[in-house]
C-alpha cells in the first residue's frame, strides 16, 4: 500500500516502467527514466546536507524536473515548498523568508534572481541549484548516487503550501503525506476515472498552482504529461492536435481567449476529452461558444489551497449541459459537494444555516491541510474542530448546488490568482501624490475580477493610472495585482470603526452581476 507520496509514483513506475511519463521543450522521459533521475535528485539533494524536516523549494517555468523534485523530496524526508513563477522578487523574498529552505532549484529564467536575493542578504542563505546548462542540476545528479528512501510517516509534512491568505500576506498551508494522498485519491476517484494509458495531459497553468496537482495522478493513470512552459495559444492548439491531448485545465479566462482565437478553427482538437476549469464560472455565452470549439468537456471544480486544492464542490459536464439547456442558473454555481469532502454553510458560529440562506463555507475532510505554517493565530481563526473556514459567503438551493455570492474577506481572484488588496493598498498608499487608498476588485469579461484602485490625493496631487501602475512595477508587485482601473474620489468610505468600506466601494459595479465575484 502506496503510504508516502513518492511510492504513489513507483506504483505507477512498476506497471508503467517503459511508457513516456512526461514530455517538455527539452525532451522526454519513461517513467523508468523518471524514477531514476528522481532517487539521484534524492542523493544528490541528501549530499547538500538535505536533512529530514528541512525545506526544498522549486521555481521553474513548466518542465519535467518539476516532478522529479516532487518524487526527491518525499524520498529525503524532507518538506516540499512551491514559488509561482508569476510572482516577483517581492513576493518570492517573503515565501523565502518563511520556510527558510536549506536548497532552491531554479530554472535558467529564475536562478539569477534567486542568487541576487541571498547575495543581498534578501533571504537566509540557502544553496540555489540552477537548472540547464549553466546549473548545477545535473552535474551533481549525474555523480550522486540513487537513493533509497528514508523512513518517514505518514503524518510527517510533505508540502507547505503558500497563499494569500486573509492577513494580506502569503501563508503556508501544511499538508502531511497522508493528507496529499489524499488529494490524489478524490482526484483519481471524482474527476480522473476516465483517465487510462491513451490519455495525454496538458500542462498550461504553472506547475505551482492547480496544473501540478494533477500531474501524479495522471502518471498513476499511465496518463502522460505534456508541459508548456509559456502560455502560447497556437502553440496550445498544436500540441492538442500534435500530442493528442485527451485532458487539461484551464483558468476560465484562458478558456475564453482560447475559444475566441481564430486558430482553433485550423487544428484538430477532437482529442480533448475534458477541460477541467475553477475559480470562477463561466457565463452562458463564453460556455456555448466553448463548447462549440472544444465539445461538451467542461468540468468545474471549487476550492482553496488550504481546503484540499480545487474539487471540495463539482459541477459536471453532463450539469453544465443540463443548465444550457434548462437551468441557467446554475452556471453560476460552483456545482454540489464532492463525496470526500463535508460542506457546511455557516453563520457566524458555525451553525449550518437553512436551504436560500446565505453562509459561510466550512470544508472537512482528510484532504484538507492542517494547519498554517508558523502562524498560530491565522490557524486557530481559520481551522476550527476540523473545519477549515474557506473565507466565502454562498448560498444552497434545494438540489444541493452552491452558488457564492460574496467574499467574507476581500480577496481578488483575478486569473485565477489571489490578490489580497491591503497588499496592493500598502505599495500605492506609498506614492507621495496618495493621501487615501482602497483597493477592490470590479467584474472583469476576461480576468473574471480585475483590480481598481480608488484613491484620494493630497492637496495639489494629481494621479494618472499609467503613474499608479509604474509605481507598483517599481515596488516589485506581480505584473498581475497592478490596479488596471483607477478611480480619484474626495473621500474614501469607512466603517462607523474607521476601517476601510470596501463593499460600498464594490457595490455599483456588482449591482445586477449573477455572481458576487470572478
Amino acid at each position: 500500500m502506496a503510504r508516502l507520496v513518492h511510492e504513489f509514483v513507483q506504483s505507477a513506475v512498476e506497471r508503467f516502467g517503459d511508457r513516456t511519463a512526461l514530455v517538455d521543450d527539452n525532451g522526454t522521459l519513461s517513467y523508468r527514466e523518471l524514477w531514476d533521475r528522481s532517487r539521484r535528485v534524492a542523493g544528490a539533494l541528501a549530499d547538500l546536507g538535505v536533512q529530514p524536516g528541512d525545506r526544498v523549494v522549486g521555481l521553474m517555468n513548466n518542465r519535467n524536473e518539476w516532478v522529479e523534485v516532487d518524487n526527491a523530496v518525499s524520498m529525503l524526508g524532507a518538506v516540499r515548498g512551491r514559488l509561482n513563477n508569476r510572482d516577483s522578487a517581492r513576493e518570492f523574498a517573503f515565501v523565502l523568508n518563511d520556510l527558510r529552505p536549506t536548497v532552491v532549484i531554479t530554472g535558467p529564467e529564475f536562478t539569477d534572481t534567486i542568487q541576487g536575493l541571498v547575495e543581498n542578504g534578501a533571504v537566509p542563505a540557502m544553496r540555489v541549484l540552477g537548472l540547464g546548462s549553466d546549473g548545477d542540476y545535473e552535474r551533481l545528479l549525474a555523480a550522486a548516487e540513487p537513493m533509497v528512501a528514508r523512513p518517514t510517516s505518514t503524518d510527517d509534512p510533505y508540502l507547505v503550501f503558500h497563499t494569500s491568505g486573509t492577513t494580506g500576506h502569503y501563508k503556508g498551508a501544511v499538508y502531511l503525506h497522508r493528507n496529499w494522498l489524499a488529494v490524489y485519491r478524490n482526484i483519481l476517484a471524482e474527476i480522473m476515472g476516465d483517465v487510462d494509458p491513451d490519455c495525454a495531459l496538458l500542462h498550461v497553468g504553472p506547475l505551482s498552482h492547480q496544473s501540478g496537482i494533477l500531474t501524479s495522478p495522471g502518471l498513476f493513470r499511465g496518463a502522460r504529461s505534456v508541459m508548456l512552459a509559456q502560455f502560447d495559444p497556437v502553440r496550445i492548439f498544436e500540441l492538442i492536435e500534435q500530442q493528442k491531448i485527451t485532458h487539461t485545465i484551464l483558468a476560465p479566462a484562458i478558456i475564453n481567449a482560447l475559444a475566441s482565437h481564430p486558430a482553433a478553427a485550423e487544428h484538430d482538437l477532437s482529442s480533448l476529452r475534458r477541460i477541467y476549469y475553477s475559480g470562477a464560472p463561466i457565463s452562458p455565452t463564453v460556455l456555448r461558444r466553448a463548447i462549440d470549439v472544444f465539445g461538451p468537456v467542461f468540468l468545474q471544480g471549487y476550492g482553496s489551497t488550504e481546503g484540499g486544492t480545487i474539487y471540495n464542490t463539482i459541477l459536471y459536464p453532463d450539469e453544465h449541459i443540463a443548465a444550457l439547456e434548462s437551468h441557467p442558473e446554475r452556471l453560476s454555481s460552483c456545482g454540489r459537494p464532492s463525496v470526500f469532502f463535508d460542506v457546511r454553510l455557516a453563520d457566524d458560529e458555525g451553525k449550518e444555516v437553512a436551504v436560500g440562506d446565505m453562509g459561510e463555507i466550512w470544508v472537512r475532510g482528510d484532504a484538507v491541510s492542517q494547519h498554517y505554517w508558523e502562524e498560530p493565530e491565522a490557524t486557530a481563526a481559520m481551522y476550527v474542530d476540523g473545519w477549515f473556514r474557506m473565507g466565502d459567503l454562498a448560498v444552497r438551493d434545494p438540489e444541493g448546488y452552491i452558488t457564492i455570492v460574496d467574499r467574507k474577506n476581500d480577496m481578488i481572484i483575478s486569473g485565477g490568482l489571489n490578490v489580497y488588496p491591503r497588499e496592493v493598498e500598502d505599495v500605492i498608499a506609498s506614492h507621495p501624490a496618495v493621501r487615501e487608498v482602497a483597493v477592490i476588485g470590479v467584474p472583469h469579461e476576461k480576468w473574471g475580477e480585475a483590480v481598481k484602485a480608488c484613491v484620494s490625493l493630497t492637496d495639489g496631487g494629481s494621479l494618472s493610472l499609467e503613474q499608479v501602475q509604474e509605481h507598483c512595477r517599481s515596488a516589485g508587485l506581480a505584473s498581475y495585482k497592478k490596479p488596471l482601473s483607477l478611480d480619484v474620489v474626495d473621500e474614501i468610505p469607512k466603517t462607523a470603526v474607521g476601517k476601510l468600506f470596501r463593499r460600498g466601494l464594490r457595490e455599483p459595479y456588482w449591482t445586477g452581476q449573477e455572481r458576487r465575484i470572478g
